[in-house]
């Protein structure tokens, strides 16, 4: 084709020529100008510069018209496996060696001459055996990359990380290679716990675990596991029943929720029962003398509960007084203890907490509850009727000993898959051992309840999160 353009020009030029002559034996006016004498005329052809007196039959040209790039050398001494790139030639080269012969696997993906010329055609793996005249066949794999399509993607940042509540971490990826598209998607898969922005910004919105992960075009993905933490030291305390007020434990009345908060606690646990005539309060069971107007084991009416005073001094409280607590104190979080497990009672203390919510025109102080449950159907049962934000899976009236390591591990793996954040047991159970059991799960212990600073050091020292308390003051 080449060839044929030159012609083509020459053929022109020439022409034009004679035209000239005619119309001007004198000289010939080139760019302007009159020129006489011998003629030495110059085809510029986009920018290849050419003398008709420099054409000669040795002028190099491509074959079949196209210009071509020399192969690469591919210098292989044994059987290896090498990566090459689409579009590129590669000549094989095998020192001190002769090449007899080559054969390709897959000539879709790549071809080869006897003498070991290499021709990529497409993206995937191929075997090159390669037959010398003295000595062994020498197997070479060639993986055949599209340098237009990733091939892996790389969080850079690593695996594993840990943010605090409300703390943000800026993720960045690296895709190969480097001449494949670098635009990934960022996603998370609980974005309860921590949502990531389009550029791969995360944000610790709740405790538990996420994982980030970025996508290429072509859905290769990396990951990232974030652990949400309340505090850089992974530990909080709770104060049981609301805490305890003037050497009362059990109180969940107003009184103690305000002195406590006043005191620095942030995490209070509520125990609620059912009334006589089915509505929900807070207090810890009937088998439990509230006032000594009733007697132990009695369960009063709604009006009879709420028109008495605790410990025959403080306000009792029920789920409307509770819940405009939460809006009125928006750095509290309450972890409820409802007592009961039967889908009937855990199905009308949830639907009442739910729906009182919304009722008072305050639904958002739901994702400040740490709900806790005892079984794995009453956690269906709950997150069914609402999926809170945070669950604890409290272990006294599942078990009724200290649970082995296979057992801890079941329900680790259980919470890992349900993103529940914590396992709660007395106090009386723990043992050491069973930070390392859950660890990988990313699961937080809990203890109940502990009232001795000492044994509260020891605890925190041996991988707990948190403690239920009825006097302690909270964490610095």
């Amino acid at each position: 084709m080449f060839k044929r353009l030159i012609a083509l020009l020459l053929a022109c030029v020439l022409m034009t020529g004679a035209l000239w002559a005619l119309a001007e034996p004198e000289g010939i006016a080139i760019d302007g100008e009159s020129a006489s004498g011998d003629i030495d005329t110059v085809i510029d052809a986009g920018g290849l510069a050419l003398s008709i007196g420099d054409l000669s039959t040795d002028l190099p040209l491509a074959n079949d018209g196209e210009d071509e790039l020399p192969p690469t050398e591919l210098s292989i001494m044994k059987s290896s496996t090498k990566n090459v790139i689409l579009g590129v030639d590669y000549q094989i080269k095998v020192p001190g060696k002769t090449i007899k012969r080559c054969k390709s696997s897959n000539k879709k993906i790549a071809t080869v001459t006897d003498k070991g010329l290499i021709h990529t055609i497409k993206a995937g793996e191929v075997r090159i055996t390669i037959t010398l005249k003295k000595g062994n066949d020498i197997k070479l794999k060639l993986k055949v990359i599209d340098p237009t399509v990733p091939t892996a993607v790389a969080i850079n940042e690593g695996a594993r990380g840990i943010l605090v509540l409300g703390e943000t971490k800026l993720l960045t990826a690296t895709v190969s290679p480097d001449t494949a598209p670098q635009a990934v998607t960022w996603t998370s898969s609980n974005t309860v716990v921590a949502s990531v922005d389009e550029g791969g910004l995360v944000t610790a919105l709740t405790p538990g675990l996420a994982t980030i992960s970025a996508v290429t075009g072509n859905k290769l993905k990396a990951e990232f596991t974030v652990k949400v933490r309340r505090n850089a030291a992974g530990r909080y305390m709770i104060s049981h029943a609301m805490g305890g007020i003037d050497g009362y434990d059990y109180p969940n009345c107003l009184e103690a929720f305000l002195e406590n908060y006043e005191e620095g606690h942030r995490f209070f646990e509520v125990d609620m029962e059912l009334t006589s005539d089915d509505r929900t309060v807070l207090w810890h069971g009937w088998n439990r003398q509230f006032c000594s107007k009733y007697k132990k084991g009695r369960i009063p009416t709604y009006a009879e509960f709420m028109g008495s005073r605790i410990y025959d001094e403080y306000t009792p409280m029920d789920l409307e007084a509770l819940l405009k607590l939460m809006a009125q104190y928006p750095d509290v979080y309450i972890i409820t203890d409802s007592k009961h497990s039967s889908s009937t009672t855990v199905k009308k203390q949830f639907k009442d907490i739910v729906s009182t919510a919304k009722l008072l025109g305050i639904p958002e102080v739901l994702d400040r509850f740490i709900v806790e449950f005892y079984t794995k159907d009453m956690y269906r049962v709950i997150d069914g009727i609402h999926h809170f934000r945070e669950y604890m899976f409290s272990l006294y009236k599942l078990l009724g000993k200290a649970p082995s390591k296979s057992r801890l591990q079941d329900l680790a793996s259980f919470c890992k898959k349900k993103g529940v954040n914590t396992i709660a047991m007395y106090a009386k159970w723990w043992n050491p051992k069973y930070t390392g059991y859950v660890k990988s799960y990313g699961i937080d212990l809990a203890l109940y309840t502990v009232n001795d600073p000492d044994e509260a050091q020891k605890y925190f020292d041996e991988g707990v999160n948190a403690l239920f308390t009825d006097f302690l003051p909270p964490l610095d």
